[in-house]
């Protein structure tokens, strides 16, 4: 018996993990480990990219007006409903909830007195604000086409003119970071000069129109230096994975080049064709 022949008898009797990976072709399963942080069969750590561009493939599903979307938005700042949003270090943020405990809530239920969303929803206090009426294309979108089981916050982001989002990040203090992809950023309109910076990641390549998930515990920061307001949403809640799932993970598939792998009665064999 030849040595190659005599180390691959011995390779068949090395014990592996019965879920020794996530399985590429398993859309549900994907999208557990990216968008919630954690392997789904354990004994891998979560997925630390830092965003996942989701647009082209939303679009494919479901209309996505966000051109109506920022019109509503503009009025709304020209009605003066977008009020300052957090002014520590920041330069010319507002911010205004479209879903939440009210349209000035903007912050998480534990700065108004809740331990947690899971609270204030039991409290009967989430819900679409007053403003909502102000927007009725947005409302309906998300009230329809965003395939969300429950909302969390839905809210307006406002950036002014040469205004800044300072450094930062989003891990409540004393927590451990994980970097799921937990929640969801769209652009309505992103105008030139204005660059959403995540630090060695570079700069996101975000246009009118965009759509991604975010791992918003990576350091990040958003510098307008264009001459026109940046106006965004930024969605957290529960998505409808049989939905959701199929659209998340192609986007990475797409934009995460390589040969995937799969286990097949024993043998790794390669599964790119399909997707």
């Amino acid at each position: 018996m030849s040595k190659k022949e005599e180390n691959q008898n011995k390779r068949m009797t090395i014990d592996r993990p019965i879920d020794w990976s996530i399985f590429p072709t398993s859309n549900i399963q994907m999208y557990d480990w990216l968008r919630d942080g954690e392997h789904p069969n354990g004994g891998h750590g979560p997925c630390h990219t830092p965003w996942l561009m989701l647009d082209s493939e939303f679009e494919k599903k479901a209309d996505w007006p966000y051109e109506e979307m920022y019109k509503e938005a503009k009025a709304l700042d020209e009605a003066g409903l977008i009020p300052s949003y957090n002014e520590s270090n920041n330069i010319g943020w507002g911010a205004v909830a479209l879903y939440g405990l009210s349209s000035d809530s903007t912050l998480p239920p534990e700065e108004y007195g809740y331990d947690n969303y899971n609270e204030a929803r039991a409290d009967g206090a989430l819900d679409w604000t007053e403003i909502a009426d102000e927007c009725p294309i947005t409302t309906k979108f998300f009230k329809e086409d965003f395939n969300h089981k429950r909302y969390n916050r839905i809210r307006f982001m406002k950036l002014e003119a040469g205004g800044m989002i300072r450094w930062h990040n989003d891990i409540p203090e004393g927590e451990t970071p994980k970097y799921p992809l937990g929640v969801f950023n769209m652009a309505l309109n992103n105008p030139d000069d204005c660059d959403f910076n995540m630090g060695m990641w570079g700069i996101m390549p975000v246009k009118a129109g965009s759509m991604w998930l975010f791992g918003n515990e990576h350091n990040h920061c958003v510098i307008n230096n264009s001459d026109d307001a940046r106006y965004h949403i930024i969605v957290s809640g529960t998505p409808n994975e049989v939905f959701w799932a199929p659209i998340i993970s192609k986007s990475f598939r797409d934009q995460t080049p390589g040969i995937y792998l799969e286990e097949i009665d024993g043998k790794i064999i390669e599964c790119n064709d399909g997707f």
